[in-house]
């Protein structure tokens, strides 16, 4: 028995859901409504007897205990892990050089922060960053809230002090906080700067962000290099400060500097947290998918700002998680439609002007501005026919061969036909037309008529996401024939991290490393990531037939996952009222026609060879 079925086996899910959850007994199961949405009519079932969840409401979101955990807490599964082992009495296995190696970085970090806080409010030298702080009207709650700093100028005034705290000199290193010079004599990283301590959701200081104080100081902002601690593509500065008002104003605004985030809270908009950088990435929404789903950004309005605007959407419409929803278009139809599950919106800021400059001159334009942030595709129509004249005929044809594209990628029929009026009436042309081109394009949101497949099949027992996940290991650069599969489709959440980071990890490098890759994921999933890769070891497969196996493998995974929610459906119509049962019977019609297109692609793939299924749990 693994750890994670251990822990399941010893943790009542009503009990942990019954904590923040009011929970009524519905025959086999419970029901109650659900907390990730507001509602009136309980949508959210507890299936005890298979140890799930699943809210049959607006969320359409369900899972395990862990899962429940994650979500209601915004934990990572390594967290959850924890939390659950303790609440269950499961001992888990650590590695013990690791945290150790991972505590003496904090500890590094830590008495780094209190050294540069320490300077900045009492050390002569530093007075003209005291200066600069005030002309920017940063006060000193804001000074101590965020722990800012200032490294002086001296070559190793940083590495000297913690030295005496007991640190050595390759370990201040490894923290990315001194460098070796050709000599081999040690150098802080960081001197004459103003600092800014980056601290992890926990609020743990992990990196520093530094600015230059003079002119002649290149860069103007350096930042830690990546350290075990830190990778600057995965942090957002200030979400251990923000993550609450996000949650409750359902809003993140990023913006693009550490000032703008200081003083945005120090102003009372909370919400607000900062990229490292010009482009925003996947692992940094990742983080605020836990919060919410509504993105505002408030990237500076120039040429630089507006090219990191659409960089930014264009990774964050991919990064971003979809769904299938059903959406009845006719007497006995049903058409799939995908759509993002987030709003993201454009703040347009006035020309020249930074967020913090806007919200210390007047609070209420700040706001106003928020309020009234862009759609996406509104910002994409606006910036896109900026520099175009459209009332002649060249710029009305720039127009449509720029805006066409972004409206076939909408696959909201509504959506589409909005914009494709808003184009019509941007180039005075007849919307016919523009039907036609895109039509032309065989762009079209297929409908597909709903039909009952019966009874739904028994779940297999194999473990598809394991051998799926092998099979990776084994040739990465496979990875796109399955990249349709959703974090939802892999039911042990070791199996989920690990397929997150792997998909990330293969879509940005371009050579796979194993061990890096371990070093990637938690703690908790690292044992079974090694163990995927181990069992890849054994397999001898040719570049076709891996292929196979892995579509297979994912289409089985795939169908599990749709014959394991109809269950729990069919379970919840027995306890639900004559009322709320329409709506189930359409979403359980639309479950088996997902069921009945997914077992045709699964046939369409050769069957497994018992040769090529390892036995992962042997290894």
């Amino acid at each position: 028995m693994s750890v994670i079925d251990e822990i399941k086996a010893h943790v009542d899910i009503v009990d942990v859901i019954g904590q923040s959850v009011q929970l009524k007994k519905a025959g086999r199961n419970y029901k109650g409504l659900c907390p990730f949405h507001s509602e009136k009519t309980p949508s959210f079932v507890v299936f005890p007897d298979q140890g799930s969840w699943h809210c049959f409401g607006a969320c359409g979101t369900g899972g395990d205990v862990f899962s429940f955990v994650m979500k209601r807490d915004n934990l990572d599964f390594g967290d959850a892990l924890r939390l659950l082992a303790e609440r269950a009495g499961v001992e888990l296995h650590r590695d013990a050089d690791a945290d150790q190696n991972r505590q003496a970085l904090l500890d590094i970090h830590e008495h780094a922060a209190n050294y540069f806080h320490y300077v900045l409010k009492h050390h002569a030298a530093a007075q003209y960053a005291r200066e600069y702080l005030r002309q920017r009207r940063i006060n000193r709650e804001s000074i101590e809230t965020f722990q800012l700093g200032f490294a002086l100028s001296a070559n190793a005034s940083l590495r000297e002090h913690l030295e005496t705290k007991g640190f050595r000199a390759q370990e201040i290193e490894r923290a990315g906080l001194v460098f070796a010079n050709e000599s081999g004599s040690y150098r802080d990283r960081f001197r004459g700067r103003l600092m800014f301590p980056i601290r992890n959701r926990r609020g743990q200081t992990i990196a520093f962000g530094a600015r230059a104080l003079e002119p002649e100081q290149q860069p103007k902002y350096l930042n830690s290099p990546d350290t075990p601690l830190f990778s600057k593509s995965d942090v957002l500065y200030g979400l251990d400060l923000a993550k609450d008002a996000i949650r409750n104003t359902h809003l993140a605004v990023i913006v693009e500097g550490y000032t703008d985030v200081v003083i945005a809270h120090q102003e009372g908009f909370k919400n607000v947290v900062a990229a490292l950088g010009t482009a925003l990435t996947e692992k940094q929404l990742s983080q605020l998918q836990r919060l919410t789903k509504r993105y505002a950004l408030a990237l500076d309005a120039d040429v630089a700002g507006e090219a990191a605007t659409e960089r930014g959407l264009e990774l964050a419409r991919a990064a971003l998680n979809r769904k299938q929803v059903p959406v009845p278009v006719g007497p006995g139809l049903i058409g799939f439609e995908e759509r993002l599950e987030a709003e993201l919106l454009i703040i347009e800021l006035p020309p020249g002007r930074d967020p913090d400059e806007v919200i210390l001159d007047d609070r209420a334009q700040w706001q106003e501005l928020v309020d009234h942030a862009l759609p996406l595709v509104d910002y994409y129509f606006r910036a896109q026919t900026r520099d175009l004249d459209v009332k002649t005929a060249r710029g009305k044809t720039e127009a449509v061969r720029r805006l066409l594209p972004v409206i076939a990628e909408m696959n909201d029929a509504v959506e589409r036909g909005h914009y494709l009026q808003e184009l019509a009436r941007l180039v005075q042309t007849d919307e016919r037309v523009l039907a036609q081109q895109l039509e032309s394009r065989g762009d079209r949101v297929k409908t597909k008529q709903v039909a009952s497949t019966g009874a739904p099949a028994v779940r297999a027992g194999a473990k598809y996401d394991e051998h799926l996940l092998s099979l990776l290991f084994y040739d990465p650069a496979q990875i796109s024939r399955v990249d349709f599969l959703e974090p939802d489709d892999f039911q042990n959440p070791a199996a989920r991290e690990i397929w997150q980071a792997l998909r990330q990890y293969l879509f940005t490098s371009r050579d796979f490393d194993s061990d890096e890759f371990l070093d990637r994921v938690s703690a908790a999933a690292r044992a079974e990531a090694a163990r995927f890769r181990d069992a890849a070891q054994q397999l001898n497969l040719s570049e076709a037939d891996t292929a196979r196996e892995l579509e297979a493998a994912a289409y089985r995974l795939r169908l599990q996952r749709y014959r394991d929610e109809l269950t729990q459906l069919q379970f919840a119509l027995e306890d639900t009222s004559l009322s709320e049962q329409v709506a189930l019977y359409a979403f359980a019609d639309a479950l088996r026609q997902h069921i009945a297109e997914t077992q045709r692609a699964l046939n369409a793939r050769t069957v497994l060879k018992s040769s090529a299924f390892v036995d992962i749990k042997s290894r």
